[in-house]
């Protein structure tokens, strides 16, 4: 990559699903100082078109089947693309040969940095407005990551755990505990995707020790028969983030796996991964754990800012050295994403109890949580009013067993125009990606309910439903 011109503080794009290149790629990044852009495979043009604006990469690395999108992009980044695929594509340079074709200097040394201010990765968290913002992650804050990642009363990850790779690795989850593996030296199965059977003989054969999972792989292993025919008594420990557990499917799990409990995490990605998690050889059915080294959180009265006691609901606010440096290219959202005291504003509700295990009941953001993945109301709401037969629009999550919320829009119609559902379902899946579609439908209305000051008052159009 250096001898390509990629120097230090170069940005480099990531477009793939789960692999060993993959991790490759980002371990060779950080020694050369490059930041490393972990983008969602599955982006449409359009929403790559925001991410490459606001990130400018100098070097592309993807699969062949998201190829052509990158190439309408041609404007935002320079010309050097290379593909993970094992099949050469004419005009493109091919990973494992790009690899073999180098030639590696021996007196080669890291990039000398600063972690506290060098940027490891800018990864995607959706926004409460417009599109979905870039998030600056310091060498410093993923540290942390790893230290809690091999910490044994909190992920416990060692040379002696067999973890299946399952989450993506383009998420904060997924490729902290994919490269607190490699540093500490467990053995990591790697899935590119979930297929069902696939998954299940992965664990029987690897014998897989440690799951790491999101809410709708947990009710899949309790509701699925295929399961029945899997041996999977290996998992000893079963641990749960992006989106919160019910205590039905926690108890079914427990059951099924013959373990004490499913340790839940809770974090974003503006704290590189968590904030609070289960420890080890406890049992607090609801909770999202304590909190992690390196961190501190309070809760806050969101309106007056005013820290409340045990068991008092308010805002979570995070200060530590996970803590982000900032939104890239949005020094307005940063500013406002944390307060007075340098505490990030979570956006989300929850207490603690007087042991000091913290509990999340809601959020004050409205970001609907798809299968664990992030959707921005706005972003939806922006597209379906660019429809000329759509006056105005409004999106809410509805909740759903499997997938924990559904993207629902409400739309008023232009007058004298018509659309149906289906036109506007199909319109959005044909501007992003599979977990932002309309899987809720649509509801057709007279009027979007909006404050004086022309907010959305989601609350009025749950009412609806």
């Amino acid at each position: 990559m250096t001898k390509l011109g990629v120097k230090k503080g170069d940005v480099i794009t990531i477009l793939s699903p789960n692999s060993t290149r993959f991790i490759l790629t980002i371990l060779a990044g950080f020694c050369i100082g490059a930041k490393m852009n972990l983008l969602n495979p599955e982006y449409t043009p359009g929403e790559l078109k925001h991410f490459f604006k606001v990130c400018h990469p100098v070097l592309v690395f993807c699969t062949a089947n998201v190829l052509g999108n990158v190439l309408q992009l041609k404007e935002c980044f320079s010309s050097n693309v290379i593909l993970y695929d094992t099949e050469t594509v004419d005009d493109f340079k091919n990973f494992d040969k790009f690899v073999e074709q180098g030639t590696f200097d021996p007196g080669f040394t890291p990039t000398k940095l600063d972690p506290k201010e060098h940027v490891a990765f800018i990864l995607t968290s959706s926004g409460t407005t417009g599109f979905p913002k870039c998030v600056q992650l310091s060498h410093a804050n993923f540290r942390v990551a790893l230290l809690y990642g091999g910490d044994p009363y909190f992920l416990d990850i060692n040379e002696n755990e067999r973890i299946l790779a399952l989450l993506p690795f383009f998420h904060i989850f997924g490729m902290g505990i994919t490269l607190a593996g490699v540093l500490y030296g467990a053995k990591l199965v790697i899935l590119e995707k979930f297929v069902p059977d696939r998954f299940l003989s992965l664990i029987q054969k690897h014998r897989i020790t440690k799951l790491y999972a999101v809410p709708p792989v947990l009710l899949f292993l309790v509701k699925s028969p295929l399961v029945q025919k899997y041996d999977l008594s290996s998992i000893t420990d079963v641990l749960c983030g992006a989106a919160a557990v019910n205590k039905e499917t926690e108890d079914l799990v427990e059951t099924q796996f013959k373990i004490s409990c499913v340790r839940q995490i809770y974090g974003m990605t503006e704290l590189c991964g968590a904030a609070t998690v289960i420890p080890r050889n406890s049992k607090k059915h609801g909770s999202s754990g304590q909190v992690i080294m390196g961190h501190q959180i309070k809760i806050c009265d969101p309106e007056s800012g005013k820290v409340l006691g045990v068991k008092e609901v308010g805002e979570l606010r995070v200060k530590g050295d996970g803590v982000m440096k900032g939104y890239l290219g949005n020094d307005k959202e940063t500013e406002e994403a944390f307060d007075e005291e340098g505490y990030l504003k979570s956006g989300d509700l929850g207490y603690y109890d007087d042991e000091g295990f913290f509990f999340i009941v809601d959020r004050l953001k409205e970001i609907i949580k798809y299968k664990g993945f992030q959707v921005s109301p706005a972003e939806l709401e922006s597209l379906l009013i660019q429809h000329p037969a759509v006056k105005d629009a409004g999106v809410i999550g509805i909740p759903d067993e499997r997938a924990g919320e559904l993207p629902v829009a409400f739309v008023v119609k232009q007058p004298n125009q018509n659309v149906t559902e289906e036109e506007l379902v199909r319109y959005i899946a044909e501007n992003v990606c599979a977990q932002k579609r309309l899987s809720g439908g649509v509801r057709f209305i007279e009027e979007i309910p909006k404050s004086s000051s022309g907010k959305i008052l989601r609350r009025k159009l749950k009412e609806l439903l």
